[in-house]
């Protein structure tokens, strides 16, 4: 399994296998003797290939025009370091972690052949393996990016914000005839609530660390000798430590942990004084980033597409999505706010 994947963009303008041949030799000195893309992800902003190289090595070759390089510059910092569980990165010839083509930028990081956490589930001593490693990423030496460079800073993760989407949709909702919009309508008395969640102020100040930024199950690989490796770092942040515990305390997959998994996990994380308030927000904007995303998307397309942005969208709202998963403990913190 490798460390991404993306699904067609309608822009055309994605680089082909031929173009990643020839830049992986230009730039990495990688002689491709077979090269395949890999489908069936997200983000219509990268590509992902899956290379052999001429010595029988696999490698996962990622290009995207995403801005920020927090993710690449993280990895190869905490593989020097000898972290373990984070990809190994190859150099370009000139040093640099990625390279510049087309407009995007090529990183070049070693297959793995295991299966994500999500799919194949995790016993209680992976889940504390789960939380030593996200714990070893947390205390690892490094230094905030520089603003330029679009690096990204706190849970926002979308260029669009929330708020601006829920207007938007808002606006399509008064007198819109597509039937998607019925499910906005509904879900809007919800929206608001999360809505008030964002708004929570921490109760603590904050350490910065690096945080991977979406370490959810589907980014965690368990490979064939049982260990547990973290892929996707497009989301690397520095910042509050809660951006990643938010996702362990609820779930986006749909499939919340038990409380002997979260217990499992703390006790490989080590102890930590969490801020609740602070941890209850970012799963609100992460849930509000979710659902206007999904449900723009869904207005957007038709078909099979459609169908698979509003299976998102309600699980989302359904029980064990996230943004049920945060509404107790978010009644919670509201009440205690206003006490």
């Amino acid at each position: 399994m490798s460390s991404g994947s993306t699904r067609q963009d309608p822009s055309g303008s994605r680089p082909s296998v031929e173009d990643a041949r020839h830049w992986l030799a230009a730039d990495f000195a990688v002689q491709v003797a077979d090269i395949v893309e890999v489908t069936g992800g997200t983000d219509t902003s990268a590509v992902v290939w899956r290379v052999v190289d001429d010595a029988g090595t696999a490698w996962a070759a990622k290009w995207t025009t995403r801005r920020t390089g927090t993710g690449t510059r993280l990895v190869t910092s905490m593989a020097i370091a000898g972290i373990e569980g984070t990809p190994t990165v190859l150099p370009t010839t000139d040093g640099r972690s990625r390279s510049r083509r087309a407009g995007g930028k090529l990183a070049l990081t070693r297959w793995s052949e295991g299966e994500d956490a999500a799919t194949v589930g995790l016993g209680l001593e992976a889940w504390v393996a789960y939380g030593a490693l996200l714990a070893d990423v947390h205390a690892h030496a490094f230094p905030v990016p520089p603003r330029r460079q679009g690096a990204r800073r706190g849970i926002r993760r979308r260029r669009r914000r929330y708020r601006a989407e829920i207007r938007a949709l808002d606006a399509a909702a008064v007198g819109g005839t597509d039937p998607v919009l019925d499910l906005w309508r509904a879900a809007r008395p919800r929206i608001d609530l999360l809505l008030r969640g964002t708004d929570l102020a921490s109760r603590t100040s904050a350490e910065p660390v690096p945080c991977h930024g979406d370490p959810h199950l589907g980014n965690v690989l368990v490979e064939p000798d049982g260990s547990l490796r973290l892929v996707d770092w497009d989301e690397a942040v520095v910042g509050p430590r809660e951006i990643d515990l938010h996702l362990v305390e609820f779930s986006v997959l749909f499939q919340p942990a038990t409380a002997a998994q979260l217990a499992a996990f703390r006790r490989g994380y080590g102890p930590v004084e969490l801020d609740e308030c602070r941890l209850v927000r970012y799963a609100c904007i992460r849930a509000l980033e979710d659902l206007t995303a999904t449900m723009t998307a869904a207005l957007a397309s038709s078909g099979a597409e459609r169908d698979e942005e509003l299976r998102v969208f309600t699980g989302i709202l359904a029980p064990t999505g996230s943004a049920s998963l945060v509404e107790d403990r978010l009644r919670g913190a509201l009440a205690a706010e206003a006490a």
